[in-house]
């Protein structure tokens, strides 16, 4: 074989390996496109609150958490103040567990740590801080 022959049969070679890796794509996102493009299908909904299914879990082994329009997440351990300018808002919120594991949670609220069921109120006025020492943490 001539040195062009063995060119061309190495680029044929690579051009059908991108083409079935090109085909396997296009498979997947069609089946994505078919299923509605969104997984939806992972969420449950227990007395309106939105939970994850157990498949939905994060290789960390946290569940996933949904959150619907105008909720805030509070990351475990990061301190977040109310502020009609800022991205959380003064008012009254329901706090809820993020991991379906929980069903009681710490939060720091106004300098003191207090111990909320998932479902309970929580009040925050213009400047007040909100901390989750436990657990992750949606405010609806």
């Amino acid at each position: 074989m001539t040195k062009e022959q063995i060119i061309i049969l190495v680029l044929a070679i690579a051009a059908a390996l991108l083409l079935i890796a090109f085909i396997a794509v296009a498979a997947r996102f069609s089946r994505y496109k078919k299923s509605g493009g969104n997984y939806a299908d992972k969420v449950k909904i227990v007395d309106g609150v939105r939970y994850s299914r157990d498949d939905a879990i994060t290789k960390d082994g946290a569940a996933v958490v949904t959150l619907a329009q105008g909720d805030f997440l509070l990351e475990q351990g990061k301190t977040y103040t109310a502020d009609k300018k800022g991205d959380l808002l003064p008012g009254k919120y329901t706090a809820l567990a993020a991991s379906d594991a929980s069903h009681s949670f710490k939060l720091r609220a106004g300098g003191y740590v207090r111990e909320y069921s998932h479902g309970d109120t929580i009040v925050l006025a213009q400047g007040d801080t909100v901390c989750a020492v436990s657990c992750n943490v949606i405010l609806r």
